[in-house]
């Protein structure tokens, strides 16, 4: 049985909310409000949660025209530097009064494009505070030393590698399919000791710094090397962040996926070095550790578990559990698939489901569209089950501070059973990659044994804490509620 359910709120009418994207920076926004009796009004207000077609807007005041629901709505979106002249038409479909002011949700004639908005104005951003900087800032040596000497390596190689894609185009007719991919792991291979000189010497870098340093001299090595860098696609979306943030699950099934993407063979062979990183690897195993973890959970009971994962990306952990696990097995599991960007719900729904045609097999799994802060400050409202057996999230808490980590850890935990676990997985503080995921300008939070044990300092109720050691720069953040007398 399959059971999905979108933005699943308690309120009929905010049943109607546009699905939200993640870290949405909020612009200011003027709009031209024509009701259907004829009246017209002008108002500025925050572009709040966005989506392909809709949004949301709040003001502390209600629209002045009557009758707002069904209004045409014209919108212009402006900041410090740039105006989206381009009118955006749509109505409004809903409103709703609050304790700090009145929500309106507005549905869009054609999509709005956030993504192109958000790259210019970061870039003229950028462009901005470097006219305005107040002295200019000189590059450390060893940023550099290394943009020096990966430039160096890679202008060398770079027209060989091109007169060699030349030539296989050319004969593609008679080289065929596995020739290519020789071509392409021979690539990878010789280029793989420029990566490794990248990674060890912007590691190095990374720890050399003062805090207040880092920022600038990594924008810097980014900067210089993004000619090669950007030929990459996976590098490229995370210094671009199209979605307002690094580690997406589009960037998630690129690790997955693993296949040779690329401009040209050098993008390829980068590409090929990049998923090759222990850090990819970690985000690969993750969904391992979780597959196995369910599997092992629904092997020691007869009884029926249910399950829940926070931020749940593209779900590939699940869609693994799908295709090896026995119908007896998946006949026990209810699992609840949990985040805030309509896309990563859209492709953890579609994984799962082709998987179930392919394998003639059932689960019942519900997919929940809802914006994390607002599921975790009230966890109960969403998920009909009052006592979850399991509840995980891959990498959510790599983004979050830990008092936030704490807050969410506390409500978690009121709706585990009085046996359940939680397993949060969060980067390692000894990763010896953190500098190359600084060049890509993907910021993660890497923690320590002790901060993530903090995670459950909040918590009152009997509790067992550990953290769970990998292979990879990576930890796994285990709870059990119950004391350890019982465990």
């Amino acid at each position: 049985m399959e059971k999905t359910s979108s933005n699943q709120i308690a309120e009929a009418i905010e049943k109607q909310l546009p699905k939200e994207e993640v870290f949405v920076p909020t612009y200011r926004c003027q709009y031209r409000i024509h009701s259907l009796n004829g009246q017209e009004c002008s108002l500025n207000a925050v572009l709040r949660d966005v989506s392909k077609h809709g949004t949301r807007i709040f003001h502390t005041d209600p629209i002045t025209v009557s009758d707002a629901v069904g209004s045409a709505l014209e919108m212009s979106i402006y900041t410090d530097v740039i105006h989206y002249s381009r009118k955006l038409s749509g109505v409004i479909r809903w409103e709703k009064e609050s304790e700090s002011g009145y929500e309106y949700g507005v549905q869009f004639d054609e999509p709005i494009h956030l993504e192109l908005f958000r790259t210019l104005h970061d870039s003229l951003l950028g462009i901005k505070n470097k006219i305005e900087s107040d002295e200019p800032k000189n590059p450390h040596s060893g940023s550099l030393s290394i943009v020096f000497q990966a430039k160096e390596k890679i202008q060398a190689i770079a027209p060989l590698l091109a007169q060699l894609e030349s030539s296989l185009n050319d004969y593609e007719y008679a080289v065929g399919y596995n020739l290519k991919e020789e071509i392409y792991e021979a690539t990878y291979m010789l280029l793989q000791p420029i990566y490794e000189f990248l990674k060890k010497k912007s590691n190095d870098l990374y720890h050399e710094l003062p805090p207040n340093e880092i920022g600038y001299n990594f924008q810097y090595i980014r900067q210089e090397l993004r000619e090669f860098l950007f030929l990459d696609p996976f590098v490229k979306r995370a210094t671009l962040k199209p979605l307002g943030y690094a580690g997406d699950f589009e960037m998630m099934d690129a690790i997955y996926r693993n296949t040779n993407e690329g401009t040209n063979l050098l993008g390829k062979s980068l590409h090929k070095c990049t998923l090759n990183l222990k850090s990819a690897q970690a985000v690969f195993h993750r969904q391992n550790f979780f597959y196995r973890t369910i599997l092992d959970r629904l092997k020691k009971t007869e009884d029926k578990i249910y399950v829940l994962s926070v931020a749940c990306g593209p779900a590939r952990e699940v869609v693994t559990l799908v295709r090896n696990a026995d119908q007896s097995l998946l006949d026990k599991l209810s699992i609840f698939l949990l985040d805030q960007d309509p896309r990563a719900i859209t492709e953890a729904k579609h994984g799962i489901r082709i998987a179930l045609l392919r394998s003639k097999k059932k689960l019942d799994f519900h997919c929940l569209n809802i914006e994390i802060s607002r599921f975790a400050a009230n966890p109960k409202k969403y998920v009909p089950v009052s006592e979850m057996d399991m509840i995980y999230s891959a990498g959510l808490f790599d983004y979050i501070k830990t008092r936030t980590a704490q807050k969410i850890c506390s409500h978690l935990y009121s709706i585990l059973n009085p046996t359940g676990e939680i397993f949060l997985g969060n980067f390692s503080a000894d990763s010896d990659e953190i500098g190359i995921m600084e060049v890509m300008d993907w910021g993660l939070i890497y923690r320590t044994d002790e901060e993530l044990v903090g995670f459950a300092d909040t918590i009152t109720g009997p509790k067992t804490v550990g953290v769970i050691d990998d292979a990879f720069p990576q930890k796994f953040f285990y709870l059990t509620k119950s004391s350890p007398s019982k465990n």
